[in-house]
């Protein structure tokens, strides 16, 4: 390790600077100091480096050594490749996909949703509540059960246990819910 060049005064000779006022003196005094402190620290503690590794295991010297890990490469979000239906007057964009990725008839399918500002389709809003049905108006009823709703950690719904039990045209509702706000978007979904 190579030693630290300074050009500082020692705190000793501080006594032999030439009088000034009083504020002035205090000043020079401190930031003299200072420096010849900071030159002191940087000169016996050697780099920043090898100052993490000191008493540290060899496997956390191999890592400090190494550098920063690379940072892998983000996951296309949930919602890529889902279907889209915007609210009735345009403030939500709800994306939804279903599993199995066919609407089954007479079988369950569990539904997941994102919901977004229609104006910012690359953050799902997290202040909203969704609630999902579904009907066949031309029969004009809807699904023989209620499917079980749940917001997961990520933000988004899932409606568990929904159920077409007869072909036809069905309609998917998104009411989206946000303080006095109900909106909803709905889409046509034909089962043959």
């Amino acid at each position: 390790m190579t030693p630290m060049r300074t050009n500082s005064i020692s705190l000793s000779r501080l006594s032999s600077l030439p009088r000034r006022s009083s504020l002035a003196q205090r000043a020079s005094r401190s930031l003299l100091a200072a420096s010849t402190l900071l030159a002191a620290l940087a000169a016996g503690c050697g780099s920043p480096k090898h100052a993490a590794t000191r008493g540290a295991t060899p496997d956390a010297k191999a890592a400090v050594e190494a550098g920063p890990a690379p940072v892998a490469p983000r996951a296309a979000p949930d919602w890529s490749g889902a279907h889209e239906v915007v609210g009735s007057t345009g403030t939500f964009l709800v994306r939804w996909r279903t599993t199995p990725d066919a609407i089954p008839m007479n079988e369950e399918f569990t539904l997941r949703a994102w919901v977004f500002a229609a104006d910012d389709r690359e953050h799902a809003l997290t202040d909203v509540e969704l609630v999902v049905d579904a009907g066949m108006p031309e029969h004009k009823h809807g699904m023989a059960r209620a499917p079980k709703q749940t917001r997961r950690p990520d933000g988004s719904f899932d409606a568990a246990g929904m159920l077409f039990h007869m072909p036809g045209r069905w309609e998917l509702y998104f009411d989206v819910v946000r303080g006095e706000l109900t909106e909803r978007a709905q889409v046509r979904v034909d089962l043959e």
